[in-house]
């Protein structure tokens, strides 16, 4: 997020005019849901069978509202943030801090008090612009420079495979699905024959690597030899702090492709990272970064410094996967987003019309309006819930 008194400058940074706009709010609702997944998923981080989605819903006196999801996972795996810390927060800190009645700046500036819950903050202003939209106001995002993209192409992200004929048989439904990219877990401890394996028979495949941070310096060797089946990138070999560890990767070896993500928090590590040398690719997750407005920054950083970008996703529902495919649809030149429709994930979503995907490996975006709730699907899988309402 921007430092809450920046001022908004049009030319810029258009999207901050939304800064000065005045909100008001009568009830902060927070749920959680449980999603069954179709598909175990397994990296370097965990092994997930279901989504705890968490919620929060901006509501109001006139009744009007709007909805946003925290994307942080149920541990503090990825990152310091997680299910059951971020619903404390959202109760005990965040609430008793946002004003009854204000402006869109006072709402940022209020969150800048809290340190280290972007995913939490950023579900709060995503709730705020969504109650916005649905009014009919334009959200920063809106707001961005240019035309959005109608068709955004999307890629699959697959968990760590322990037989070679295993990943094969995967990746090729994945391709015979249309993805337009694969991109597979890694991590130093695993056998890498499923990874070799299935470059020898997708010898032209856009195949993408990501270690999520598992691999430290004596994990060098396990990383060079990864650069022989050809990735389309290497994504986040070392712990978010180790950039040193990036540069002498890419220096070692300057055909292999470096891939940031849990790194990139806010636009000047960014542009600490670029300085030294230490990536050439962007996976940015907008709620890891506290939402939309450094999300724009970070973006429009990438443009400036030539850094290719595009939108990773946490296993979100509806709500969430929707929120980051506008972004997705501001990023014209990449190959693909982690962004595979819902029915990849999920048997049930929480939306009316979940997220799908064209036999050529699109998502249709044209349809710009706010997500509708499957009310029946929430209150099916709502583990709990929580009303909070504002008395001064």
């Amino acid at each position: 997020m921007p430092a809450p008194d920046t001022p908004a400058n049009p030319a810029a940074e258009p999207w901050l005019a939304v800064l000065d706009r005045p909100v008001a709010l009568d009830r902060l609702d927070i749920f959680e849901i449980v999603v069954p997944q179709i598909e175990t998923f397994r990296s370097a981080v965990g092994v997930r069978r279901e989504r705890r989605a968490l919620f929060v819903r901006w509501q109001d006196p006139e009744g009007a509202w709007g909805v946003g999801e925290c994307s942080c996972r149920p541990d503090p795996f990825f990152s310091g943030e997680f299910v059951d810390g971020a619903y404390d927060v959202l109760q005990s800190y965040i609430f008793p801090l946002l004003p009854r009645r204000g402006t869109v700046r006072d709402v940022v500036t209020a969150l800048r008090r809290i340190r280290g819950w972007p995913f939490t903050c950023s579900a709060v202003l995503d709730a705020l612009f969504d109650l916005g939209r649905r009014q009919g106001l334009p959200d920063p995002l809106d707001l961005w420079p240019g035309e959005a993209i109608p068709h955004v192409p999307v890629g699959i992200s697959l968990g760590i495979f322990d037989a070679p004929q295993q990943a094969v048989d995967r990746v090729a439904r994945s391709v015979e699905e249309g993805y337009r990219r694969v991109k597979m877990k890694i991590a130093p401890t695993m056998d890498p024959s499923p990874l070799a394996a299935v470059r020898d028979a997708f010898p032209d495949l856009v195949l993408g690597f990501d270690a999520n941070g598992s691999c430290g310096s004596g994990d060098l060797p396990f990383l060079v030899s990864l650069a022989e089946l050809r990735p389309h990138v290497l994504e986040q070999p070392f712990a978010p702090s180790r950039l040193d560890l990036c540069r002498d990767l890419r220096h070692l070896v300057p055909d292999l492709r470096i891939c940031l993500d849990e790194t990139l928090t806010d636009a000047g590590v960014l542009t600490a990272a670029h300085d030294l040398d230490a990536l050439d690719e962007v996976n940015l997750k907008p709620g890891r970064v506290g939402g939309p407005l450094e999300s724009l920054r970070i973006l429009g950083l990438c443009r400036d410094l030539g850094l290719p970008a595009w939108v990773g996703g946490m296993f979100e529902t509806g709500v969430g996967r929707r929120a980051n495919l506008r972004y997705a649809a501001r990023l014209p030149e990449a190959v693909a987003h982690d962004l595979s429709p819902s029915h990849r994930y999920f048997a049930r979503d929480v939306v009316n019309e979940p997220i799908r995907m064209s036999a050529d490996g699109t998502v249709d975006l044209r349809d710009d309006r706010p997500v509708e709730l499957d009310d029946e699907a929430v209150a099916d899988m709502t583990k709990r819930r929580c009303e909070l309402v504002k008395t001064d």
